[in-house]
């Protein structure tokens, strides 16, 4: 019974079982700041595994604390006892009778009690926030839908096609983008005072022909039925061309990624790498003046040539001869189905104020035991002692 006993308030008691469900949300936020690749995290399901089992454990405790609300004894003499201790002169029935005065409570032996307070309360309540927390969270992951796509100026793309996302992420219950409009990119904004991140000026097409037209804004998603639509950056995709200038042998033809840089190198605001079997190297763009910034690296050797896409065919620059064949310009679409965010703070901003209430009220609890000389006392609720003791 006792080994039963101590698993039990390991389970349904103690706030050091629940550390066990912050080591796969740490790994997470461990990956995402130091850009690890751990293989348990390469999906998001050992995150949602962790969050359902979290909320589980939660549920159990919630009603465990909701049964014990109208008790008297509620915490139970098994729970952090105190190590300090006083002897007093006067007897334990005396004793038993003076803190049952002050609002104490007995068990059945009369050798444990506690007064009523409204920490047992905060901590249910703790567990009440948690739970709506995770439960509703635990829920929008289940139902998630999350995709990315680039588009550029032509025809409008199916939003409710998977096959029209490059990245899609859904969850076991996901929603059906059945819903989702076709879109049309009408125009693209560059980066300015006005955009100082660009934007997208898109038409969203539904079933029935009606069109509503939007300026996308990174940071800033539109609402369109149970999903959000946002722009997040804009991307450009130069093909560059490396030929050996004596053989023309093509060293290198990648199709690059440029993304905007958090800060300007000089007037160039975008970047990107390329990595080929022979050459490697970087890629800087000033799309105000179409002006590429081609670094190239082999060894220890680097090479840094100037390219006017459109206007320059190709430049020789020491051993190489650079053209660019073609630029997308594109903007980067996430389509995301929308979650329960109220019902998140709600949750949030109970847990808190549980928490708050458990650490301003700590529970006031007695020991009592017969000694030689009277009784001796173990409590947490320092004021009922120190009366004792002035009594005794």
């Amino acid at each position: 019974m006792k080994a039963e006993s101590k698993l039990f308030r390991l389970i349904l008691v103690s706030p050091w079982s629940l550390l066990i469900f912050l080591v796969i949300p740490l790994l997470v936020i461990m990956s995402i700041t130091l850009q690890l690749r751990l293989p348990l995290l390469r999906s998001t399901t050992p995150l949602l595994v962790n969050n359902v089992c979290f909320a589980f454990f939660v549920a159990c405790r919630l009603l465990r604390y909701l049964a014990g609300i109208k008790k008297p004894i509620r915490y139970g003499a098994a729970w952090c006892r105190p190590r300090q201790n006083v002897t007093l002169s006067s007897p334990v029935a005396e004793v038993r009778e003076l803190l049952g005065k002050a609002g104490y409570s007995f068990a059945g032996d009369g050798s444990y009690g506690e007064q009523r307070d409204l920490g047992y309360l905060g901590t249910t309540v703790l567990y009440a926030g948690l739970f709506i927390l995770l439960s509703v969270g635990s829920w929008d992951n289940l139902r998630q839908f999350s995709g990315v796509l680039l588009d550029g100026i032509g025809p409008a793309t199916s939003l409710n096609k998977i096959e029209s996302y490059l990245r899609v992420n859904k969850g076991p219950f996901a929603a059906s983008p059945v819903s989702l409009p076709r879109m049309q990119i009408i125009s693209q904004f560059l980066p300015d005072s006005t955009y100082p991140k660009g934007a997208t000026d898109v038409a969203l097409i539904a079933e029935g022909g009606k069109t509503e037209k939007i300026t996308l804004i990174p940071g800033k998603p539109v609402s369109y039925g149970a999903f959000d639509i946002s722009m997040a950056k804009l991307v450009f995709q130069p093909e560059i061309v490396i030929k050996d200038s004596d053989t023309r042998i093509i060293l290198s033809d990648e199709l690059v990624t440029l993304d905007p840089l958090v800060q300007k190198r000089g007037a160039y605001g975008f970047y990107g790498l390329f990595q080929g079997p022979i050459l490697g190297g970087g890629v800087y763009y000033q799309p105000e003046k179409n002006m590429l910034m081609v670094v190239i690296s082999k060894g220890d050797e680097k090479v840094v040539s100037d390219l006017a896409f459109q206007v320059d065919q190709q430049v020789v620059k020491g051993d190489y001869i650079l053209s660019c064949a073609k630029m997308g310009q594109w903007s980067e679409i996430h389509v995301i189905r929308k979650r329960n965010k109220t019902l998140l703070v709600i949750g949030g901003a109970i847990a808190v104020i549980g928490l708050l209430l458990r650490i301003a009220i700590r529970p006031r609890r007695v020991w009592l035991e017969e000694a030689t000389a009277g009784c001796t006392i173990w409590s947490s609720d320092r004021e009922a002692m120190n009366e004792l003791k002035v009594k005794g």
